[in-house]
């Protein structure tokens, strides 16, 4: 159990043995507003694919596709919480634990391409517009703040 959230949920980080249910996935996309809940979004992954999850007891209140892409970043995508649980901390700390595990195959950053209206929360947890690639936010991951990460 980590706490550390504004209301001091039970949190647990996951990483996923298979990949998210098409259900599943459908399901989180409603929750979040998605017109096309089956639509995927961005391009095709152009790394490893790993979905991990947030879950507060033994329920998943989060979920996220990474698209591991070492040594260079980490692509996130499909990061989405459940409404019930927005305003809590819950995404600001999962987005920290999607940072460390990152940091333990060596990626020094995160991007993604933010969807309408969630930009603000991204750049609350420090991404920035890519100078290369707009409309994507990226955030470094502080090489010293790496190595204190990895257990």
């Amino acid at each position: 159990m980590i706490q550390g959230n504004k209301m001091n949920l039970p949190l647990t980080f996951r990483q996923l043995a298979v990949p998210l249910s098409g259900k599943a996935l459908r399901a989180f996309r409603k929750d979040a507003g998605w017109a096309d809940v089956d639509a995927a979004t961005g391009e095709p992954p152009q790394g490893k694919v790993q979905w991990v999850t947030v879950e507060s007891g033994k329920k998943t209140i989060g979920i996220a596709r990474l698209e591991l892409a070492p040594p260079e970043f980490c692509y996130v995508a499909d990061l989405i919480i459940l409404r019930t649980h927005h305003g809590q901390g819950v995404g600001q700390w999962f987005v920290k634990h999607i940072e460390r595990y990152c940091a333990q195959f060596g990626i020094p950053r995160l991007l993604l391409r933010p969807l309408e209206g969630t930009q603000g929360f991204y750049e609350k947890q420090h991404f920035v517009p890519d100078p290369y690639v707009a409309p994507y936010l990226k955030k470094e991951i502080n090489p010293f703040q790496r190595k204190m990460l990895v257990h």
